[in-house]
């Protein structure tokens, strides 16, 4: 069976664990951004309570450019040695490659050399990442929120053009809709694919039966791929956080077992 996990805010850990998820993912950047001794309190909760963050978003805070002319790679490697090290202490595997402002091209900027700071980036974090066991999954974004990398096509391209062994491939199922990309790029991507961000497209609300996304065909498909990674609930509660995560991974589970 493939882990459903769900993305969510430290605030919401104690409804979700309750709710019987797999695994969940938190914000890497609020996570670094934790003092010591906070840090280690969080680890404990997590060891006393079962709770799994074996995934992790928002790799990267905002001024934190990988893209530009202010990248600074002292600063990546600083920040990067850090936050890696907390996943390995929570034993997080996947950190998802998101980080709209800081891969966002600035206009003017020469669009060729953004590509290439972003396979550098890579390259640089590739090695915190193998230190720590951990694999980088490069999430596609909506054209709306970045101009860099918005298909999975594309991100199975730089994936397998760099051949780095702790960088994959992330799916973004809302993502793929908005730019008519087919499930078909979940097969192409193969063995590269990592992680799958599951929302519905247009509400960018958590998964729901009967909310018009067929969640059954995407399970099909990564079942057909033999997909080893884990399908991670994202978006927005419709208001009552528990009551939607709970119908989410109902929604899952059941296209699942289809």
């Amino acid at each position: 069976m493939i882990p459903i996990g769900i993305a969510a805010d430290f605030a919401n850990l104690p409804e979700v664990h309750a709710l019987g998820y797999d695994f969940v993912e938190v914000p890497l950047d609020e996570l670094t951004a934790l003092s010591d001794s906070y840090f280690e309190e969080f680890v404990a909760w997590c060891e006393g309570c079962g709770v799994r963050v074996t995934a992790v978003n928002h790799i990267l805070p905002g001024e934190l450019p990988i893209v530009g002319p202010d990248v600074s790679a002292t600063a990546l490697h600083d920040y990067l040695r850090r936050a890696f090290e907390r996943c390995r202490r929570l034993n997080v595997r996947v950190a998802v490659l998101d980080a709209a402002l800081s891969r966002s091209v600035p206009a003017g900027y020469d669009y060729p050399m953004a590509w290439r700071q972003l396979g550098n980036f890579l390259r640089l974090a590739q090695g915190h990442a193998r230190e720590c066991g951990l694999a980088i999954a490069v999430e596609p974004l909506r054209k709306t929120e970045c101009n860099l990398l918005n298909l999975v096509s594309e991100a199975t391209l730089l994936a397998g053009l760099l051949q780095l062994g702790n960088v994959g491939v992330a799916a973004n199922t809302g993502s793929m809709a908005m730019a008519a990309e087919p499930v078909s790029a979940l097969q192409q991507a193969g063995a590269t694919l990592c992680h799958v961000h599951v929302e519905n497209a247009l509400t960018r609300r958590m998964p729901r039966d009967g909310d018009g996304e067929d969640y059954r065909k995407l399970m099909r498909v990564l079942q057909q791929i033999r997909y080893l990674g884990g399908v991670c609930v994202q978006g927005r509660p419709g208001g009552d956080f528990a009551l939607d995560a709970r119908a989410a991974l109902l929604c899952l589970s059941q296209a699942q077992r289809a």
